[in-house]
């Protein structure tokens, strides 16, 4: 199991730049060198793309190890590369909710999705993915995928989470998780950790003791 700190580009917000499942890791075409090599942590294929040209693979994506969920500005030939993954690629329908990462947190069993989104979204992603979906707000945030790192293994969560809400993400994602922070005391962990059951890029501007937490919640100790 590898844990990697790092930065892009002199930002530790990692959850903007890559989105990873059990398969592949998604990061930016033409992705500093260091943070490929960081990527290793997760010990899964690297897949270099882009989301209409932008870095942000991580904003704008969410993907298990079934399908990936994209934005509609996605171009037909970044589709054809996440098509040639193997992975069943959905394009949501409504442009509001582009910024998929932050509107959907999943792994292999479930997904959370931002109790906005169309119900005919919800449906594509449920195909996409193939798990159960259900709408929710963790800590009173509608971008569930902002406030939740999940992997098959473990999940964190905005460090304001309910008992109520923990018990559900448990039931949900088939693990267990705890609230934590990233990066001297961020809660939206979404943002600043990618992780799967084998490993996790942790934002470097985070405490030892917010790793510490991250690794424990996430069953990578």
């Amino acid at each position: 199991m590898g844990i990697w700190r790092g930065q892009y580009d002199g930002n530790p917000y990692l959850g903007l730049y890559a989105k990873c499942s059990e398969k592949f890791c998604i990061i930016p075409r033409g992705a500093p060198e260091k943070f490929k090599k960081g990527c290793s942590a997760l010990d899964v294929p690297l897949v270099q793309s882009s989301v209409d040209g932008s870095p942000y693979v991580g904003l704008y994506l969410a993907m298990n190890s079934n399908g990936i969920v994209a934005p509609p500005f996605l171009s037909a030939e970044e589709k054809k590369e996440f098509e040639a993954t193997g992975l069943n690629v959905a394009i949501l329908r409504d442009s509001r909710f582009c910024a998929v990462g932050n509107n959907i947190a999943c792994n292999d069993k479930g997904a959370l999705l931002s109790p906005d989104l169309h119900h005919k979204d919800a449906e594509l992603i449920k195909d996409a993915l193939g798990v159960e979906v259900r709408y929710g707000a963790v800590a009173g945030y509608k971008t569930p995928g902002s406030c939740l790192a999940v992997s098959n293994k473990g999940w964190v969560a905005h460090n304001r989470i309910t008992p109520q809400e923990a018990e559900m993400l448990t039931t949900l994602f088939g693990c267990n998780g705890a609230n934590a922070t990233v990066n001297m005391g961020a809660p939206f962990v979404g943002l600043g950790v990618v992780a799967n059951s084998k490993g996790a890029l942790i934002g470097e501007s985070s405490s030892g003791f917010e790793e510490s937490r991250l690794t424990q919640a996430l069953d990578l100790i």
